[in-house]
């Protein structure tokens, strides 16, 4: 197996750093007799389906050559699976917390007259008295 662009340089700007797989990478498998290219699905359908043939031919042993490489891309499929869960689950984390700050801000606005400003930059809340001050009578 190899991967089809691995001696090609990246074009364009945005290629750099993303490392890993991904559904739509296109792979070169060299199977026993045949040479597919294509996704990881696409090639473990189509080892799939030469394992049926050869099956119902009554080859025993290339069934079972074309069924091991079919288990290789499975295994791809799975990791690939795997590692874009690991994203969303990260990605959830990531927007939850600002989430929470969105939620809080919006209850500041709604509970007190503060223009706004939340309850970190306000501080505790302060009761003022209902009878005005009167320290010029007073004097």
């Amino acid at each position: 197996m190899r991967n089809a662009g691995a001696n090609r340089r990246p074009r364009g700007r945005n290629n750099r750093g993303k490392g890993g797989n991904n559904r739509t990478q296109v792979y070169d498998s060299n199977g026993p007799d045949v040479r597919i290219r294509g996704t990881a699905h696409q090639i473990f359908e189509k080892y799939e389906a030469l394992a049926k043939d050869a099956l119902s031919s009554g080859d025993m042993v290339m069934a079972e050559s074309y069924m091991q490489h079919a288990e290789h891309y499975q295994r791809i499929i799975s990791t690939i699976n795997e590692q874009q869960q690991q994203r969303e689950a990260q990605n959830a984390q990531k927007q939850q917390p600002q989430k929470k700050v969105q939620d809080d801000n919006a209850g500041n606005k709604a509970n007190s007259d503060d223009l706004g400003l939340p309850s970190s930059i306000l501080g505790e809340s302060v009761e003022v008295d209902a009878e005005p001050v009167r320290a010029m009578e007073n004097a």
